[in-house]
């Protein structure tokens, strides 16, 4: 018998291998044909704006009360506005070597403080020893 006869039956047709092989081949061309064609994209809606209520609620950074000015240490003392840590720990020094602050106005004898600067936080400070 030939190779020839194996595959196929006698009369003519083929045997369950042929078959079995179409099947198959049409199941992968099947899968791979579903693989193959990408979906439709879903259709794309319209932009519209939407509006999400919010609340804004305003910061406000304020000290509690005034400043004394005898009692206040230099991380407090660079709370105030134009007033660094160089200039806070010239405050400091200026009250350790000459006591305490009678008035606000006893600032424009430290070095570093001049009128605006003294103006820029003057409502800020006391030297009350009643204060905070």
């Amino acid at each position: 018998m030939s190779s020839a006869s194996r595959s196929s039956s006698p009369n003519g047709r083929g045997g369950p291998r042929f078959w079995a092989a179409c099947a198959l081949v049409f199941a992968l061309l099947v899968y791979a044909g579903v693989r193959l064609i990408p979906p439709t994209p879903p259709p794309r809606l319209p932009l519209a704006a939407v509006d999400i209520p919010a609340v804004v609620v305003p910061i406000e950074f304020v000290l509690e009360g005034k400043l004394n000015l005898n009692r206040a240490s230099t991380e407090e003392l660079q709370k105030l506005p134009g007033v660094g840590p160089v200039l806070a720990a010239r405050i400091v020094a200026f009250r350790e070597e000459h006591g305490p602050f009678r008035t606000v106005d006893d600032l424009l004898q430290v070095s570093g403080i001049g009128p605006k600067t003294l103006a820029g936080f003057w409502d800020l400070v006391t030297t009350d020893e009643d204060g905070p």
